[in-house]
């Protein structure tokens, strides 16, 4: 081990199959069938609603990775700009969402697993896909985006089969009612959908790998919602034409139960292997984002150097990745149901995104020379309205979710309150975050 830094190895095509996997995953095999169970075959229309304030979110991003063009720069644009305190709330957080995201995907995987393998500890495969993707992780940057790159064209060819022969087949008896729960539990499960799209912080947590990071982080995030967005519609607007409302409520592989309404059995293996190589992406893409937020932690003496350390060999920041999978084979173990996990992890990411907006509105006044020195910048007048938008859209998600889960609610502020404390009274001190370009 050593001090070095991270090397940039990701180029266009790599960040934007990184996004892809990472925002695409799993979700969408597991989410849009426990959603239309619940709201009826208005779900697409959620996720629809959910891609406004993504969109919104994919600027933000644009804007951090540019400005910090660093590993963990989310982390990174909260501590030089508003406090250490919050940095270190955020990274609190952060080990809570390692237990929460990751276990979901990996029961999401399992779950489809059971179609090759009937009968099959769920549980076992769930750990088993964790510590695969812990060691392909340690591996290094170069192994897990190459393997990212050939799961995302894997699963893109399943959705697209799956998509547009599920509404070449749709039955329309099954999209009617449209609004069988009325209009108010859309809003609902468009905070739960937007769940799918929250990835897209991945690339700024890994901007210090990125070559031209100013440059190639928009035109990625540009490249992957025109993809993102088009599956999000398609896939959910199918699901629902295939199957009755009650028909999704009993089955936790949506999509592959669909496909057997339309496809030959070499076709749904297909499918159902696409769901496999879908959860893969994103347990590798969590994986690799949340370890460079601890690497950088670490690095700026917010959390013991320890986990800062980088492999001589393999340029990884390999302690990082084995406390973050730690914490994901802890949850994975203790295991939850898909939608309240989902919504849990939503609520999470709402802190997190009110944080970074704030911070980014704030940019341009605390720190002019890196606002300046932006390769994408916002207009200042743009910067606050994309600032607003994104703390005003979070916050009234983060309301409404904690109206339907109180008791999360409850839970989630005083794990807060805890990390603050542990910063308040720990010892921590701290070097400039923007060291690493």
């Amino acid at each position: 081990m050593n001090d070095k830094h991270l090397k940039r190895t990701i180029g266009l095509a790599g960040a934007t199959f990184l996004i892809i996997g990472y925002v695409v995953g799993a979700s969408i095999f597991i989410l849009p069938g426990s959603l239309g169970a619940d709201i009826g075959p208005v779900v697409w229309v959620a996720y629809l609603l959910a891609a406004f304030p993504a969109i919104v979110a994919g600027f933000v991003m644009a804007q951090v990775g540019s400005a910090f063009p660093a590993s963990g720069s989310q982390f990174v644009i909260i501590r030089d700009v508003l406090s250490p305190g919050l940095a270190f709330v955020y990274l609190w957080l952060m080990t809570a969402m390692a237990a929460i995201a990751i276990p979901l995907v990996a029961i999401g995987f399992a779950d489809y697993f059971a179609h090759f393998q009937p009968g099959i500890n769920i549980k076992a495969v769930s750990l088993a896909v964790v510590a695969l993707f812990i060691v392909v992780n340690y591996l290094g940057m170069t192994v897990a985006s190459g393997i990212q790159n050939v799961l995302v064209i894997g699963f893109l060819i399943a959705l697209i089969v799956f998509g547009v022969g599920g509404i070449a087949n749709a039955d329309p008896v099954h999209m009617r009612p449209l609004f069988p729960e009325g209009y108010s539990p859309i809003v609902l499960a468009s905070i739960t959908a937007f769940f799918s799209y929250a990835g897209v912080f991945i690339i700024a947590e890994v901007a210090g790998e990125i070559r031209n990071p100013g440059k190639t982080i928009p035109r990625a995030i540009g490249l992957s919602f025109l993809v993102i967005i088009a599956l999000y519609v398609m896939v959910p607007f199918a699901l629902t034409g295939l199957l009755s409302r009650e028909a999704l409520g009993e089955t936790n592989m949506a999509i592959v139960t669909a496909s057997q309404v339309f496809l030959p059995s070499a076709l749904v293996t297909l499918v159902a292997g696409g769901a496999l190589l879908a959860a893969a992406t994103s347990i590798n893409g969590i994986l690799m984002g949340m370890s460079r937020d601890f690497y950088k932690g670490a690095k700026t003496g917010m959390i013991p150097d320890y986990f800062g350390r980088v492999h001589i060999k393999f340029g990884t920041p390999t302690r990082a990745v084995l406390f973050v999978g730690v914490l994901a084979l802890l949850g994975t173990a203790v295991g939850g149901e898909i939608v309240s996990f989902a919504q849990l992890a939503v609520m999470a990411i709402m802190v997190i995104q009110i944080l970074t907006g704030v911070a980014l509105w704030r940019l341009p006044q605390r720190l002019p020379e890196v606002y300046e020195a932006s390769s994408f910048k916002l207009g200042k007048g743009l910067l606050r309205v994309i600032s607003v938008v994104f703390v005003l859209f979070s916050v009234v998600f983060l309301v409404i979710l904690s109206m339907e889960k109180p008791t999360a609610l409850v839970v989630g502020s005083l794990f807060v309150l805890a990390g603050y404390l542990v910063f308040r009274f720990g010892t921590f001190s701290g070097v400039s975050v923007n060291e690493e370009t």
